[in-house]
């Protein structure tokens, strides 16, 4: 019964979907979900791993991801902001700063930091610490590291990969390189949580953002079953990135 509740409550909630045709980032072409009004509600959207199988779905060549899905979300989104691109890629690669943006626990039915502590590292076999990357890092092909402590889920070390950086767009890909376990379960095996985000200006002072995050096959089947976590986190970056309070109500999934 509580499984159908929140399907209903999908359907009522603005901007929230079952979609049925697959995810389409910014690579080329349509994108879907497609993006909204500048400063309107972030478009978000979750597809099963049986929509995708429907949908004959096969991550774009353009994201790097390989293999099948447990479970997608994406979300599209348009805001205004001053910020110069460098800006807005420090703000996002700042990884020090995550325990200080709050998103929705929907199983607490609280706001809560995303992680606990985070912070960069000079390589990813190393706990040494460095200073989060800055905007002449963030050049195409880079990879950066950084390790985060979560409240569930423990401490995992995460690649931070700059796909793409021009002037006016950004596009960057993180996973976690280590195992995410709960427990004694290892709910995330390597390369198995993974985040890409495509950023680019959309006119003089207004930004576009896609957010789309995906467990891979290689992940426990518990994980599929969180689908409005998946939104929160990714809505909870975007309100981090437009620079508006990231506890603001309502949350984009509170169920």
């Amino acid at each position: 019964m509580r499984r159908l509740s929140f399907l209903f409550f999908l359907l009522l909630l603005p901007g929230l979907a079952w979609a049925a045709d697959g995810p389409q980032p910014p690579c080329a072409g349509p994108v879907n979900p497609a993006y909204g009004p500048v400063d309107g509600l972030p478009a978000v959207a979750l597809w099963s791993h049986a929509d995708l199988s429907r949908e004959h779905w096969q991550p774009p060549a353009c994201l790097g991801w390989q293999g099948d899905s447990r479970v997608v979300a994406a979300l599209a989104a348009r805001f205004h902001s001053p910020l110069p691109l460098d800006a807005m890629a420090e703000r996002l690669a700042a990884v020090s700063h995550h325990p200080e943006i709050r998103f929705w626990a929907v199983t607490r039915r609280a706001w809560r930091p995303l992680v606990v502590q985070s912070w960069a590292l000079d390589r990813p076999d190393s706990m040494v610490r460095r200073a989060d990357p800055s905007a002449a890092e963030l050049m195409t092909g880079r990879d950066f590291y950084y390790a985060e402590d979560a409240e569930v889920g423990g401490r995992a070390i995460w690649r931070f990969h700059v796909v793409e950086r021009t002037p006016d767009r950004l596009v960057v890909a993180t996973e976690n390189l280590t195992p995410i376990r709960v427990a004694l379960l290892t709910i995330f095996e390597p390369g198995a949580l993974q985040v890409a985000t495509v950023l680019q200006r959309d006119g003089a002072d207004a930004w576009s953002l896609y957010e789309i995050t995906r467990a891979g096959a290689a992940s426990s089947s518990f994980v599929a079953s969180y689908g409005s976590s998946y939104i929160n986190r990714l809505d909870a970056m975007r309100r981090h990135l437009a620079g508006v309070p990231t506890d603001r109500d309502p949350p984009a999934a509170p169920w």
